[in-house]
């Protein structure tokens, strides 16, 4: 039996680096044609391809977490230290940084596999939701967002497996990455049952982030800060809400926060009625909630966030697959648009291109998954109904 599951997972490992070389191949900006990536193109800039090389936060602002800055810098050196030739050097920083989200995104399978085997569920759901979706393909190496699912995902299944502390070590690991992971924490608190403990794991976090954060802190506090106030000053992009404020409204920042804060309450509340058969269960159903309320109740919601979906479509069974396959070729289809005038009417913010309809789209699937999982039987009821009624 273990020779079998031995045999799955590399079988897993081997079709994911296929896919994974080919999404590097297509990012490199030395080949013609390629496509765009956020990691290519931090390397224009000053401090990091272009003139002196320097840290982030401390001596340029850096918009993104510190994991995150920490690996542009060391990327971005060596490549500089191997070669003067910008063009070559911003390869070398390119393939360099795409190992490094190899093993993040190699990690994330083994552990998506290892909650698939620990629920005992079926493990095919990996080829079929997530090493063959768009999302996977196109944006693995599109940013760093795999670096905090991969986080996202250890937290999950180390509390799974009672290791508590360990798993709010990677909370705030994911924190670090990107921001998200941090919505793993309400649950967790209320999942444990002393108040001491829910002290702890916030404490241990929290504790994590700020270590990480700490030299940054204390060199460069305003350099730190800049990284926050650059996302709260940020216009709406891909969100629902653009159809209702001007892109660089703040108040849909306010309206966004909001929607957020009411859907992760609603979501914990309606799931500590429900009746599970598994704690494991409830955990697992509790954090797909978290994340759609994230991708829900955000005013920036770019096609690669999605990735943080790909784990749970592969661990809750009951999803509808029509539904998750329309939303992932809507999330590819926002990138494929972004870029071609012709297609997104010469501006793909603007509420009227269709890239931000296709956009919203994917949202409402999405909000359809969290009404979905909430109210399951209810839901089920009423399209029964409805169905009767067209008869």
């Amino acid at each position: 039996m273990i020779k079998k599951i031995d045999k799955n997972l590399i079988e897993l490992l081997i079709a994911s680096t296929m896919i994974f070389s080919f999404s590097v191949w297509e990012h490199m900006p030395n080949i013609i044609p390629n496509h765009y990536s956020d990691i290519t193109s931090v390397f224009w800039r000053e401090g990091i391809g272009q003139g002196m090389h320097a840290t982030p936060y401390i001596h340029f602002i850096f918009e993104y977490p510190v994991i995150v800055g920490m690996l542009v810098y060391l990327c971005s050196f060596v490549a500089r230290s191997v070669t003067s030739s910008f063009s070559l050097a911003m390869a070398y920083y390119t393939f360099l940084m795409d190992v490094a989200l190899y093993f993040f995104a190699i990690g994330t399978i083994i552990m998506v596999y290892k909650l698939v085997t620990f629920i005992n569920g079926d493990k095919t759901r990996i080829w079929k939701y997530f090493i063959i979706m768009p999302s996977f393909i196109m944006f693995v190496v599109y940013n760093w967002d795999i670096i905090a699912v991969f986080f996202a995902v250890l937290s999950l299944y180390l509390f799974l497996m009672n290791k508590k502390f360990k798993a709010a070590i990677a909370i705030g690991l994911g924190i670090a990455s990107k921001v998200y992971p941090i919505l793993l924490l309400p649950i967790y608190i209320i999942e444990v049952k002393s108040w001491r403990e829910r002290f702890a794991l916030t404490l241990i976090a929290l504790g994590t982030f700020a270590t990480l954060n700490a030299p940054f802190i204390v060199l460069n506090f305003n350099g730190w800060l800049q990284t926050w106030l650059y996302h709260a000053s940020w216009g709406i992009e891909d969100s629902w809400l653009i159809f209702f404020f001007n892109q660089m409204d703040p108040k849909a920042h306010y309206v966004a926060l909001g929607v957020l804060i009411y859907l992760v309450y609603k979501g914990l509340l309606e799931t500590s009625k429900k009746t599970y058969n598994s704690k494991t269960e409830r955990v697992i159903e509790r954090s797909f909630l978290m994340n759609l309320a994230w991708l829900f109740g955000n005013y920036v919601v770019t096609p690669q966030m999605a990735l943080m979906l790909l784990p749970f479509y592969v661990l809750i069974s009951f999803l509808p697959s029509a539904l998750i396959y329309l939303s992932e070729v809507l999330n590819a289809l926002i990138i494929v648009l972004w870029f071609t005038p012709e297609l997104n009417l010469g501006n793909p913010l603007i509420a009227s291109s269709p890239v931000q309809w296709i956009a919203t789209s994917r949202q409402i699937i999405w909000l359809t998954f969290f009404i979905y999982v909430i109210f399951r039987e209810k839901t089920k009821i009423l399209i029964k109904k409805l169905f009767e009624r067209i008869k």
